[in-house]
């Protein structure tokens, strides 16, 4: 049977949603202190700005700024050494991206740089059709998700959701027309949207929007998509994954030949041309144990640094611990040369003990998780 597409009569396509974050490291010059260069950075940006920034909160332990074409997200230098996120959220708005072609040429970059300079968080790729077939009300579909959610009236279909968004990976289809004229406090009329949707279509009705929406969660480890310099990738993926979805009348036909499992003589629409998009092949691996010990010590490190209670101390100290709880019965031996060697270690495992009595268990819950790749449900309760 060959495939069929929906029909439109006019289409857009193009990207809805659009938020990147940025290393501030790469903007930093450090001949100077790193302090001093993060807030450099700062300063310029806010120098260039300072007509257009105004201040909407803080949030997620950054305060935001409205730039105009985009939100902003800062975090300071002392919460950015603690977190070990030295980067800056930028939140892209939609009217600045309707009308930019496909590779978002002249997309206002904060810090300047390229594309490979500003990874994705997540993308949204948007179609909109316009059409006098519902294609949500009596239409059931055949796709790779697990589930599929319906919202409406009995006689109306408004939105269907295919997957969940905490996956990373959701498809959502809606009645775009409805969307637009709805007014409600959270969210009131956009006339802006209106007028450009009625300049490009002619006018709002028979509007129905097919959207995909992709998490960074979902893109890296999958397929390896990192940056907007993979902007021609995440459009391959699109194709992959909405060229997989079918669509069908939900009939009584239909229905018996699903449940006979003869989904091929089911007469179904697709939304776009499938494209077999090659995933990032998941070796499977157990950890050694020396990066395991490298990995727990470099944690306490930067426990450490961020708390300011630990002094300076060899490595060893902290392995020849990790070592006697993790690896018990293996022959893992650190060798103590003298006695101020001894003095340091028992000095940095009483901080170690204050750590635990007056803090939260951040340090042991970041412990376990840095064991969690051998999923091994004999792992001690305790890492100290």
């Amino acid at each position: 049977m060959s495939d069929a597409y929906i029909l439109s009569e006019k289409e857009l396509n193009y990207i809805e949603t659009l938020y990147v974050y940025t290393n501030m490291e790469y903007f930093c010059a450090y001949d100077s202190h790193p302090l001093d260069a993060y807030t450099d950075v700062f300063r310029r940006y806010f120098n260039e700005h300072v007509d257009s920034a105004n201040f909407l909160g803080s949030a997620s332990g950054r305060e935001w700024y409205d730039m105009g074409n985009y939100r902003i997200g800062f975090m300071d230098y002392d919460k950015a050494k603690i977190a070990n996120q030295f980067n800056v959220e930028i939140q892209y708005k939609q009217k600045h991206l309707f009308d930019l072609s496909k590779d978002l040429t002249g997309l206002d970059l904060p810090f300047g740089g390229d594309f490979s300079k500003y990874h994705i968080k997540r993308i949204d790729v948007t179609r909109i059709v316009k059409t006098k077939e519902d294609y949500l009300t009596g239409y059931a579909y055949i796709s790779p998700y697990r589930s599929i959610a319906s919202y409406g009236s009995t006689k109306k279909v408004e939105t269907v959701y295919l997957g969940h968004r905490k996956s990373g990976n959701v498809f959502r289809m809606y009645d775009k027309s409805l969307e637009l004229k709805k007014n409600t406090k959270d969210h009131p009329i956009d006339y802006g949207k209106i007028e450009r949707f009625s300049k490009y279509f002619g006018d709002i009705e028979d509007l129905y929007t097919f959207e995909l929406e992709l998490h960074r969660k979902y893109l890296k480890p999958n397929f390896n998509i990192d940056t907007l310099g993979d902007l021609d990738k995440v459009y391959s993926v699109y194709k992959e994954i909405v060229g997989k979805i079918r669509i069908y009348e939900d009939n009584d036909l239909n229905k018996k030949l699903l449940k006979s499992n003869n989904r091929s003589r089911i007469e179904s629409l697709r939304f776009v041309e499938h494209e077999e998009f090659k995933r990032v092949e998941k070796k499977k691996y157990k950890t050694s144990e020396s990066y395991l010990i490298d990995t727990v010590v470099s944690l306490i490190r930067r426990y450490e640094v961020s708390k300011k209670v630990l002094g300076q101390s060899d490595k060893y100290s902290i392995v020849d611990k990790i070592a006697s709880r993790i690896f018990d019965g293996k022959d893992i031996s650190i060798e103590i040369e003298d006695n101020e060697d001894v003095e340091d270690y028992k000095k940095m495992m009483d901080s170690i003990e204050r750590i635990r009595e007056g803090q939260t268990d951040e340090l042991l819950r970041e412990s376990i998780k840095a064991f969690s790749p051998l999923h091994d449900p004999n792992l001690p309760s305790e890492i100290f």
